[in-house]
This record gives C-alpha cells, sequence and structure tokens, in this order.
C-alpha cells in the first residue's frame, strides 16, 4: 500500500513538472508581478496600459459578432475577424494585470462563438488564393488569427475549467492547427516552406501547442511536420531564411513581416523552453535580423526593395521586435532610442515593460546608421545589398546597390539596381510594388495585375535591361536558380566607398558587372560614380533607367516632347506601360540630366556616342484602373553594341529656397567625363568637378586578397 502510494505521489510530482505554467507566451506570471509593482512609476508604460484597457472595455461594451466569412481583404468580415482575435488578445493581457474577471469571461464567450463557427466552415468563399483559408481568404490571416488567439488562451487557460479547455482543445484549436499544418497538400507545402508564411503557420501551431500543453504540436512547429527538421520547421527557417548577417532573402519589407512570427514564436519557446537558448541560437540570428531590419532604412522608413510599401520603424511589427529584442538582450540601448524616437506604443507585456521602464532610467544609446555589406543565402554566397552612408550623418545620405538573389516570390527583376537617398527624400528610387493594401475597393486589397506585369519588370528600375527583355526572362523559376557574385566592397576609406557586384546569369550571353563609386568630396561636392561594364558576343540594345523623384530642370542636349499625342515605349515585358514623353539625340560626347527635388539639385551626367539615344518616360500606360504611380525615368539607349560600359556620374549640387526666393548652382558642376581606357581587364574612368580632376581604375581580375581599384586625384 505504502509502495502504491509513493509510486502515485511521484507520478503527481511528475505531472506537476511536465504540466507548464500559465501564462507563458507573450506574458509571464513573473512578469504580470514586475507590471503590477510599476504601474504609476513609467507614465509611458501606464498610457500603454491604459490604451490597452481601454481597446479591452470597448471589446466588452460591444456585441461579440463572429460572422460567417465571404469578404476579402479589408472587407467586412474579414475586418471583424481581424478585430476579434485583437479584442480577445487585450482581454486576456487586462485579465492577467487586472484579475478581473469580466475580461476573461469575454474571451471565454467569444471562443464559444468560434466554437460554433469553425466546424461549419469549409474553405474561404473568395478566391482570390492558391492556399484559402476559412475564416480568411488566405490562410496567412487565419495563421496571425490563431497566433494572437493563442496569446489570449494562455492567459485565461487557469481561468476555465478542465472540461473547457478540453473542449477548446479538441474542438477548435487541434482541428484549426491540424487543418494549418496538414489540412491540404498545399497547406502542407506551406507549413514547411522556407517564407515568411512558412514561420507564420508554425509560429501559430507552436503557440496554440504550448497553451494547449501539447507538446506533439510543439515539435511539429519547431521541426516541420515530419519532426525530422529537415524539411521544415521553424528551426530550419533560422537557418535558412537568414544569411549570416541576418539578411532575409526577400527584403526589407517582408524582412519586416517575417521578423513578427520569428520573434513572438521565439519569446514563446524561450519562456517555456528556456533551455533551447533561441535568442542565442546560430550566433543570434534573431538579434541580427532585428538589427539589420533597422539598417535597411532611410529617416525610419525601410527601402522599397521587391514587393515593398512605405512602411517602417513605427509599423507594429517593429514594435513586437524591439521590445522582445531588448528584454532578451538588454545591453542593446539603442532599441530604447528607436522605440522612444520613432514608435508610439509598449508591447502590454514583461517585454514592452522592460523597455519603458529602461527609456525612463534614462538608459537610451544612440542608434547609429552604417555602411555595410548585407550578404545574402543561408551561407552568405547569394550576392548582398551594398549600403553606403554618408560619413557625416548631418548630409543624410545613403546610396545603395541591390545584388542579392531573387528573393522567393516576391523579388523582382532587377538585378545590380541602384536606390540614392538625400536630403529626406528617395532621389533614385524603386518602384515597390503595386497593392493598395486592404483597400477593398481596389482589387481587394490585394497585389494588383500590375504587380507582376510592370513592378517586378527590368525596366521599372535602375538598372540594364537587354533587349527589352526582364532578367531572366520574368521567369521565377530560373531566376531562383542563379545569384550575383560581390566583387569588392570597400568602406576602409569614408571618402571613396566602393563596390563592385557581377552578374551573368540575368540576360543570356551577357556578363554584368556594376561598380559604383561614392566620393564625398570632389571639388566641393558629393559624386558617385557609376560604371555598368556589359559584355557579350552578339550585338544588342541597351536601355539604362534612371527613375527620380522631382522636377525636371534641364537636358544639356536638345529634346523633342510629346505636347498632344504620346506612344507607349514598348509592347511588352513592361515597356508598355511606359509613356515615352520626350526623346534625344546626344550631341556631345557626354550630356547632362537635372532635376529638383526639395532643396537640392541633382544630376546625371553620362558619356554618349552616336548610338546612344536618350528618353523621358513615365509609368501610367495601359493602366485604366489606375494600379500604377506615374513616376518619371530618365533612360539612356545604347543600339547595336555587343560590349558597351555606361558611365555616369550622379551629383548633388546646389540650393532652392522658396521662402528667400534665392537659387545657388542649379547648373551641374561636372566639367568633363570620359572613359580613358576599357578592356577586359580594367576601365579607367576620369572626371572633373569645379576644376578638381581625378581617375578612378576598377581591375576586373584581382583575386579576393587584393585591391581592386584606384582613385586619384590630380
Amino acid at each position: 500500500m505504502k509502495k502504491s502510494l509513493l509510486i502515485l505521489s511521484l507520478f503527481l510530482i511528475m505531472g506537476v513538472l511536465n504540466a507548464r505554467e500559465h501564462p507563458s507566451l507573450m506574458i509571464t506570471k513573473s512578469g504580470v508581478e514586475q507590471i503590477k509593482k510599476g504601474l504609476g512609476q513609467y507614465p509611458a508604460f501606464d498610457a500603454t496600459i491604459s490604451d490597452t484597457r481601454s481597446k479591452a472595455d470597448f471589446a466588452l461594451s460591444s456585441p461579440i459578432v463572429v460572422p460567417v466569412p465571404k469578404d476579402g481583404g479589408g472587407g467586412p468580415t474579414h475586418e471583424k475577424h481581424k478585430d476579434n482575435y485583437y479584442s480577445m488578445y487585450y482581454c486576456g493581457i487586462m485579465y492577467q494585470i487586472t484579475g478581473e474577471k469580466k475580461y476573461a469571461i469575454f474571451v471565454e464567450k467569444m471562443l464559444d462563438e468560434y466554437l460554433k463557427l469553425y466546424p461549419t466552415l469549409g474553405y474561404h468563399p473568395v478566391k482570390m488564393s492558391s492556399n484559402p483559408g476559412k475564416l480568411f481568404w488566405q490562410t496567412l490571416n487565419d495563421y496571425v488569427w490563431l497566433v494572437h488567439t493563442s496569446v489570449a488562451y494562455d492567459c485565461i487557460y487557469d481561468f476555465l475549467p478542465a472540461a473547457k479547455r478540453s473542449e477548446f482543445n479538441t474542438k477548435l484549436f487541434k482541428p484549426m492547427a491540424h487543418f494549418l499544418m496538414d489540412g491540404s497538400d498545399v497547406n502542407n507545402k506551406v507549413f514547411n516552406r522556407m517564407h515568411n508564411h512558412g514561420t507564420w503557420a508554425c509560429a501559430a501551431v507552436g503557440m496554440i501547442g504550448y497553451a494547449m500543453e501539447d507538446d506533439e504540436l510543439v515539435q511539429k512547429a519547431l521541426m516541420g511536420s515530419d519532426g525530422t527538421g529537415k524539411h521544415g520547421g521553424y528551426i530550419q527557417q533560422l537557418n535558412e531564411l537568414f544569411s549570416p548577417d541576418g539578411y532575409f532573402t526577400e527584403g526589407a519589407y517582408y524582412q519586416r513581416y517575417a521578423i513578427w512570427p520569428f520573434v513572438i514564436f521565439g519569446q514563446a519557446i524561450n519562456n517555456n523552453d528556456p533551455e533551447r537558448n533561441i535568442f542565442k541560437y546560430r550566433d543570434a540570428i534573431l538579434k541580427k535580423a532585428v538589427n539589420t531590419l533597422m539598417q535597411m532604412t532611410y529617416n525610419g522608413y525601410f527601402f522599397t526593395l521587391n514587393d515593398a510599401l512605405q512602411k517602417g520603424f513605427s509599423a507594429q511589427e517593429l514594435v513586437f521586435a524591439n521590445n522582445i529584442l531588448y528584454a532578451a538582450d538588454n545591453s542593446q540601448k539603442h532599441l530604447l532610442t528607436i522605440s522612444k524616437d520613432y514608435q508610439s506604443f509598449f508591447l502590454p507585456t514583461d517585454a514592452g515593460f522592460a523597455v519603458a521602464r529602461d527609456i525612463a532610467l534614462g538608459q537610451s544609446k544612440q542608434f547609429v546608421l552604417k555602411s555595410q555589406l548585407l550578404r545574402d543565402g543561408s551561407d552568405g554566397t547569394q550576392g548582398g545589398l551594398a549600403i553606403f552612408r554618408s560619413p557625416n550623418p548631418s548630409e543624410n545620405t545613403t546610396f545603395l546597390i541591390k545584388a542579392t538573389s531573387h528573393g522567393l516570390s516576391h523579388g523582382h527583376y532587377d538585378k545590380l539596381t541602384i536606390s540614392y537617398y538625400d536630403d529626406g527624400y528617395p532621389v533614385l528610387v524603386d518602384y515597390g510594388s503595386s497593392r493598395f493594401l486592404n483597400i477593398v475597393v481596389k482589387y481587394n486589397g490585394g497585389y494588383t495585375p500590375l504587380n507582376d506585369k510592370y513592378s517586378m519588370s527590368t525596366i521599372a528600375h535602375n538598372t540594364v535591361t537587354v533587349d527589352k527583355k526582364s532578367h531572366y526572362g520574368g521567369d521565377i523559376r530560373v531566376s531562383s536558380k542563379h545569384a550575383p557574385k560581390i566583387y569588392c566592397y570597400d568602406i576602409s576609406n569614408p571618402s571613396v566607398q566602393v563596390s563592385s557586384a557581377i552578374e551573368t546569369n540575368a540576360s543570356e550571353g551577357v556578363k554584368m558587372q556594376r561598380t559604383n563609386a561614392v566620393i564625398e568630396n570632389i571639388g566641393g561636392e558629393r559624386v558617385i560614380l557609376d560604371i555598368f561594364k556589359l559584355t557579350s558576343d552578339k550585338a544588342h540594345t541597351y536601355d539604362l533607367p534612371f527613375f527620380y523623384n522631382g522636377d525636371m530642370i534641364s537636358l544639356s542636349a536638345p529634346y523633342t516632347k510629346a505636347l498632344n499625342q504620346m506612344s507607349t515605349f514598348g509592347e511588352d515585358n513592361g515597356y508598355q506601360y511606359l509613356w515615352k514623353e520626350a526623346w534625344a539625340k546626344p550631341n556631345d560626347s557626354k550630356v547632362c540630366f537635372t532635376w529638383l527635388k526639395g532643396k537640392r539639385f541633382y544630376s546625371v551626367t553620362t558619356v554618349t556616342d552616336s548610338s546612344s539615344e536618350l528618353f523621358f518616360v513615365r509609368s501610367g500606360a495601359n493602366d485604366p484602373e489606375y494600379y500604377l504611380r506615374t513616376d518619371p525615368a530618365f533612360i539612356i539607349r545604347q543600339n547595336g553594341a555587343r560590349n558597351h560600359t555606361f558611365f555616369s556620374a550622379l551629383e548633388t549640387h546646389g540650393k532652392y529656397d522658396l521662402i528667400v526666393e534665392k537659387t545657388e548652382n542649379a547648373v551641374s558642376s561636372v566639367k568633363s567625363l570620359k572613359i580613358e581606357v576599357d578592356n577586359d581587364s580594367y576601365t579607367i574612368v576620369q572626371i572633373e568637378v569645379n576644376g578638381e580632376k581625378a581617375k578612378f581604375r576598377i581591375d576586373y581580375n584581382k583575386n579576393s586578397s587584393e585591391k581592386k581599384w584606384t582613385y586619384i586625384k590630380y
């Protein structure tokens, strides 16, 4: 008898030890105690709690409505289910902080309604996705619903009777998790996919697994649906989706979105399985990813690479990333500055409290934007993003060359494209995406048809299009197999920063190498040299656009402008969406185009010859639904060339003050621009600015340890 009691006692003790503590996802018992003790001491965090309570109370004062899904993104039922998961999230957290049962009761009642609805649902009726959800038009939104609802469920878990928990687990959450994980072949592929949708799927299944104390679901979320860790799962995503520098292959905009499930699930893993040391995994890859994401910004907004819209530090995803990563490593005091200067709220959680408290205690340190090369690819060999910042932060200047891999389904056909930011504005712009996010009356808020047809096309970017065809023929199956090579990246001299990248597969039979030198001061001006070398055995037509932001001021060659009728710039591959506004033939060995943006003038001076043509174009042709922005571009065309080198100088100059009606240096200071030598071994170019002359040489056949460029003033 005593032996039986002893065995029973051991089983009970083991059960207690194995049972997970609640809450344990975004908020913990010890964290709740700290928050309660800190209330009234840190006004900014008090405001966050007050705002969270207001949102929770508003939910309590509103009828619970759980509609049958019927709308796409931005539609009434879509937005209602979205509101519902936020309402449950806020109420769950307020139950933990206040202990007031009304908040827990609300979450329980809401879940009761979903318990009735969910078993009756088939696939969503809006057929806009190859991977439809049940509550939403795409499973991605179902993942997000489950992530937020998991937090709410975790917060009220101990409030619920065991029988009610069992009912929610078996009839709502497990069926939902299994549908998202393996409800169809497509669902299973997405769950195991190396993509931000796969990360959301793993986070959703893993977090509800933690909340339900279902270790099998947690393991599948971590290691893939087959449990091996070789064919999917969160850990493999950490290994493959980020480069050693923390660059996410889809680019900054989608790194913003992907980082959200990465850090939320990371927080849940850290709270429940601290022995995994998830925030130190792979040389602290999550820390690198968050800091790299914050480096891919200008004036607080992300570079608009690939499918991108205008978002930045203020985005809610960045609040989650900032707060969670600071709590994981509070030596990162620059994160406090980002929170203080750009973000309007804190998370109402342990992590948010830590950030608010330490800001109040004056621990913030400066956030410094740096020149750096961000390698792409899990092993860092798939090209990279070269970023150049002015050594003088007050200049507020950033130049970048994108020589990355394709970027999965959100990538563009834009090898070796460049962008330039100055004085608070994008000056040479990347189109980003054609999408009116969640505006249901504009193509249901999704990517418009012209996103694939124009925004992704090569001619929509500041790089060379060969024979009016997009890189890789616009075929992602081909582009995904190749990436540029970073030939050199040298920032050892802040006054002359240099990069060079090679692409040999984008256009069949054409080798491309683009070299840029950012010269901080020549003749009193900042000048960026752009040497784009093209090598081929066959003759081609090469088009190099500069999509500019601002107002056209002058062109040094006489031009003809279409006055009452325009034609398109071409017939396909994106050309059909460009209006041909003006055209010219150069009358000199160089031509200069100048435009104005804000208070500064900008000029592109380029070397030309008798085979060169010049065009001014603007996006928006063949676009009856106004899906496109009307962005202008200056295009240099070289006809019938096998080997050709575009050599241009991008110059920032002058000042325009409308208040005092004063203009200074509105004319380019580049007096001479020449290619002196151009062969297979090296290119030497010469430039003269305000009487100061310089030569730049790029050598093409140096090994990795040798210096590849020379810059001499004379």
